[in-house]
This record gives structure tokens, C-alpha cells and sequence, in this order.
């Protein structure tokens, strides 16, 4: 591989004879094309592409509210890949061309702070309830902090809403929303927006279903 510095064509892109051109970092590069590429057409390859696409899927729907609680860099690594290597092996199974999603199994880290203690969640058609206990949750993540709220349908897989910078004070909070069924399993996530100090190193996220 070579760095291609030339102020008068500038960032070259596109292919040319068995070397690919891009732009990496600010800077020219250029790669030599791989010679050939082989995919496996096993049933095992098949289904292994297959469950990964469909989980890959599932998580991207959940991935605004993901990218509201967590950073990269807490993982090391993108926030989806992170997601998805943990749900994998639990979260989505099934056959050759039947593959089938548990969206309960796709969640954020989990409660370490012991805040669920002091979180429900009301589901009808059309609204869920989100109440707080206080003054416990403002004693918990601090007077002056925020609250990050997120509320999932894990029967659909679908992400109803995000809701950033909530009062630590909050009591009740209803979202409304088409998206949800009376019937519906609903996860509710909420993080505090500062981290707590107290916990160091933990990453906070509550599942009230």
C-alpha cells in the first residue's frame, strides 16, 4: 500500500489496472485489488449471513436511541458491532431462509445502579407510563443531572420514541404513540445524561418492561 501525494490531482478515487484508489484520514492511498473473492454458498454460510443481516437490521432500529445513551469509544469499537456481538449468540436464531429475531434479547448494558427499583412503566393502547419514584431517582443520579429515556417495543422490533434531557424530578411521563399495542412487550431504557461518580466505570442503562 502507498500514499499518493499529489497536490494537482489532489484526492484520487476510483480503479485503475489491479490498484484501487481512496481517501483514508485526509490521504490518498492506494490499495492493489484483491486477485478473487470467495463466498461460501454452503447452507451454513447462507444462515450465518442471513441471522447476522437480520440482527443487523433489528439493532440499526434501535440504534438512535443507542447512540443518546452510549459513545464508541466506551466500547472501543462502533456501538452497532458492540450490540451485535453481544445479542448474536441469544437474540436471533431459526433456519435457512427462516430466520427469527427475539427483539426482547437486543438491550443496552445493564441496571448497576439498582435504578429499576425505582421506575415503572404502564402499557395501554397507544401510551405507555413512565413514572419515577422520587425523591429516590433524584437522590440516585444527582439534583442537577438528566435523564435519557428511550421506549422500545420488543414484540416489533420497532423504536417508538427518544426523549433526551428529562428532569431529574420527573415523575410521570406518558409518550403516545401509534407503535404501541396494549399487548406489546415494552422496554423503557433510561440513563442518566452525567455520569454518576460515585459508579465509576459503570454504564447505566435500566430495562423496565
Amino acid at each position: 500500500m502507498a500514499i499518493v501525494q499529489n497536490p494537482i490531482t489532489g484526492r484520487s478515487s476510483g480503479t485503475y489496472a489491479g490498484a484501487v484508489f481512496a481517501t483514508q484520514f485526509g490521504k490518498n492511498v492506494l490499495r492493489s485489488k484483491p486477485v478473487s473473492v470467495s463466498v461460501s454458498q454452503s447452507n451454513a454460510s447462507k444462515l450465518a449471513r442471513q441471522k447476522f443481516k437480520a440482527l443487523a437490521q433489528a439493532v440499526k432500529e434501535l440504534l438512535p436511541a443507542l447512540n443518546v445513551f452510549f459513545t464508541s469509544k466506551q466500547f472501543g469499537m462502533p456501538i452497532m458491532s458492540y450490540i451485535i456481538g453481544q445479542c448474536y449468540n441469544e437474540a436471533v436464531s431459526g433456519l435457512l431462509d427462516y430466520v427469527v429475531v427475539d427483539y426482547t434479547k437486543i438491550v443496552p448494558a445493564p441496571d448497576s445502579l439498582q435504578l429499576g427499583e425505582n421506575i415503572t412503566a404502564v402499557v395501554s393502547e397507544g401510551e405507555v407510563a413512565v413514572t419515577l419514584s422520587q425523591p429516590a431517582v433524584k437522590n440516585i443520579i444527582g439534583a442537577d443531572n438528566k435523564l435519557n429515556i428511550a421506549v422500545y417495543n420488543a414484540k416489533t422490533g420497532r423504536l417508538v420514541a427518544v426523549l433526551e434531557d428529562q428532569a431529574a424530578d420527573l415523575a410521570t411521563k406518558t409518550v403516545t404513540s401509534s407503535l404501541i399495542g396494549a399487548l406489546d412487550t415494552i422496554h423503557v431504557y433510561v440513563k442518566p445524561k452525567k455520569k454518576v461518580q460515585f459508579k465509576p466505570g459503570n454504564d447505566l442503562c435500566v430495562t423496565v418492561a
